[in-house]
């Protein structure tokens, strides 16, 4: 019973920080560092409930939990215990919820083999079961473009676009043949998701589809417009942000671009109510400024945007961001911004290159390291592709091998790349 106990004991603990490492994954505030702690004290849990006698006492019963974390934890274990195919048949005969829990752990898991034993599971007739299947090979990064590419034409709009998504890098004669149809999908996201796939593949056709989704107020497509875009593309961009109705998601899109008239523009913004911060946080990811000490407000002295009768008060990432002292950023904007030079692209206050750009995937937040790891799987065609959702160590690893290959990334617009 005493045993019993300590099992319960790790698996509510490792359910809880399974549940905190997901959120350290796409907050606004967490470092890789930061999330390595979290993940270190998950695993400790994970390790503790590897006992066979452990694995009917606490492990299978979890799986008739409604909480998703929990489902998670016992995949996990249950995986690393080498029962595979139990899990593999729990995946085929569960609800929606639980399959969606499982495969979060399915994709995380770094068993060998495991990659090949899901493939077979593509050719059942579930759709849905096929789509979480795709979904979960992109996560891994484990099979061939080839393999996912067969599954661009699928019934299932998830499907297409989660083979689409893992599809990296995707051979130049395929993506011709097959994305302008996907490009020309009724569907946004597939149109998205094609779009992606057709810069990593280096073709302009999809650079001109990005345009066009931009243009129709498409957030991901204002993201990619961002980070490969020129000069006018910017400008663009920030007369989009004028509008309220589309700051927000413009502000955030901005701050990839690092040029010099967004980062005037987000300068402007930091006293603007509903995206002080989301502003403040791009500025500092452009130009290097952290914000912190005299460049950001003591709590005390933060704005109460609940006493505003037309605040948006839903929750939003941004709202872990620190607020900035807009007098003394302001200022120091006065003073730095002779050093940034129209034209350049900039991160973290230095010219953009494939140095300055493993520089940021290694101290940004995790957040935006999402954004900057695909702009990496576009610049190298796919060759370096940073698993920004996997345990940390798995993410180091890939970083090191990028960082290796010495990438030279020129700063001009992405088109200027393109075939």
């Amino acid at each position: 019973m005493m045993l019993v106990d300590v099992w319960e004991e790790h698996l509510d603990e490792a359910s809880f920080r399974w549940e905190q490492w997901e959120q350290a994954l796409v907050a606004p505030d967490a470092t890789l560092l930061a999330t390595a702690e979290r993940e270190e004290r998950l695993l400790g849990h994970l390790e503790g409930l590897a006992e066979q006698e452990a694995l009917e006492a606490v492990v299978r019963p979890a799986f008739d939990s409604e909480e998703a974390a929990r489902v998670s934890v016992a995949t996990h274990v249950l995986l690393s215990q080498g029962a595979v195919d139990e899990v593999l048949s729990r995946l085929r005969g569960s609800e929606v919820e639980p399959r969606v829990a499982m495969c979060r752990a399915l994709e995380v898991s770094e068993v060998a083999g495991l990659s090949t034993a899901l493939e077979l599971l593509l050719k059942l007739g579930d759709v849905d079961l096929q789509a979480r299947v795709l979904e979960t090979l992109a996560g891994r990064q484990g099979t061939s473009p080839e393999v996912l590419a067969r599954y661009f034409p699928h019934d299932e709009p998830r499907a297409r676009i989660a083979a689409l998504h893992g599809a990296r890098p995707l051979p130049e004669e395929l993506a011709r043949r097959m994305l302008p149809a996907l490009l020309a999908s009724a569907h946004p996201d597939i149109r998205l998701a094609a779009v992606e796939a057709g810069l990593t593949a280096g073709l302009r056709l999809a650079w001109e589809a990005c345009g066009r989704e931009a243009r129709a107020l498409t957030p991901e497509a204002m993201v990619l417009l961002a980070i490969g875009g020129g000069e006018e593309d910017t400008d663009f961009l920030v007369g989009l942000a004028k509008d309220d109705e589309f700051r927000p998601e413009v502000v955030w899109a901005l701050g990839f671009s690092g040029r010099l008239a967004a980062m005037d523009f987000c300068a402007e913004l930091l006293n603007v109510c509903g995206v002080a911060r989301l502003a403040g946080e791009a500025f500092s990811a452009m130009t290097g400024l952290q914000l912190e000490g005299p460049y950001a407000l003591l709590e005390e002295e933060e704005p109460d945007e609940s006493e505003d009768p037309e605040a948006d008060l839903t929750v939003r990432p941004e709202d872990d961001l620190p607020w900035p002292n807009v007098s003394a950023v302001r200022g120091w904007w006065a003073e730095s911004r002779s050093r940034f030079v129209e034209g350049q692209r900039y991160l973290l206050g230095q010219p953009f290159s494939g140095v300055v750009l493993m520089e940021a995937l290694e101290s940004s937040s995790m957040r935006r390291r999402h954004v900057l790891a695909r702009e990496l799987a576009i610049r190298t065609r796919g060759q370096h592709v940073i698993p920004t959702r996997a345990f940390t160590h798995r993410q180091r690893e890939a970083l090191a091998r990028a960082r290796g290959a010495r990438l030279v990334l020129g700063s001009g617009p992405l088109v200027s790349t393109l075939r």
